[in-house]
């Protein structure tokens, strides 16, 4: 499971939805499965972020805004999320998926030329907009929210595609190493299993990091296709009456 979540989430995000029902479903962590899982997402962004800086993907000054307006959203989405019924959150994803599913098919879309606002003023605010936006889904609802990341990232801040990889691995990194603080003081996080996680996800993040970076037109619209096509299922099963 670590390995095969490693590798997607390295390219699209979207590990925790294989790693958590694994733990959960087949290894029976019960509460431990979230904070488990934590470290294995710390692991899979360091390695991504790793590589993608490692061969100059990496655009630090926005990278660190991003992330710092993604912990803003996601503290605060995360304080208002019990008061918030979670229908309207899958029926959002009900909503979205469509239609990012729609985009993935759109190929001219990810091939034309990328158009980045040439004022400072209008990369920076739109930067932290998104930022602030995708953390706040993060905080409140969470599942997908590394993918969002990157799209967000990709059309809205109009980044290239591996730059917007890159990003979105450093928000996720610190988005991890907050949680697993957490889970950890609460006792949440199983150390027995987890370092046999963080093995599969460490040599799937780094192939699959590798990998987007040699062919990253074939690779990455595919995995994005199975990542939502994977959440959009998951919303469906969790809203259905039986």
């Amino acid at each position: 499971a670590g390995l095969i979540a490693g590798f997607i989430g390295s390219i699209a995000g979207g590990s925790g939805l294989i790693t958590i029902p694994t733990l959960c479903l087949f290894l029976a962590l019960g509460p431990k499965a979230v904070g488990t899982n934590k470290l294995a997402s710390l692991v899979l962004a360091l390695i991504s972020l790793a590589v993608y800086s490692f061969q100059s993907h990496m655009n630090w000054k926005r990278g660190w805004l991003f992330t710092f307006f993604v912990a803003l959203g996601s503290f605060l989405g995360s304080s208002f999320a019990p008061s918030l019924p979670p229908v309207v959150f899958r029926g959002f994803l009900i909503v979205t998926c469509p239609l990012i599913l729609w985009t993935l098919w759109k190929k001219h879309l990810w091939i034309s030329k990328r158009n980045t606002p040439t004022s400072y003023l209008t990369t920076y605010c739109l930067t932290a907009s998104l930022g602030f936006a995708c953390g706040l889904y993060d905080g409140i609802w969470g599942a997908g929210g590394a993918t969002f990341m990157f799209m967000s990232l990709f059309f809205g801040a109009k980044f290239p595609m591996l730059t917007a990889l890159a990003i979105s691995k450093l928000a996720n990194l610190t988005s991890a190493c907050i949680s697993l603080l957490n889970y950890s003081l609460q006792k949440n996080v199983d150390w027995d299993l987890g370092p046999w996680l963080v093995i599969g996800i460490s040599l799937g993040s780094l192939s699959g990091a590798s990998l987007a970076s040699r062919k990253l037109e074939t690779l990455v619209r595919p995995t994005l296709l199975f990542v939502v096509s994977l959440l959009l299922l998951r919303v469906l099963i969790r809203s259905a009456p039986f």
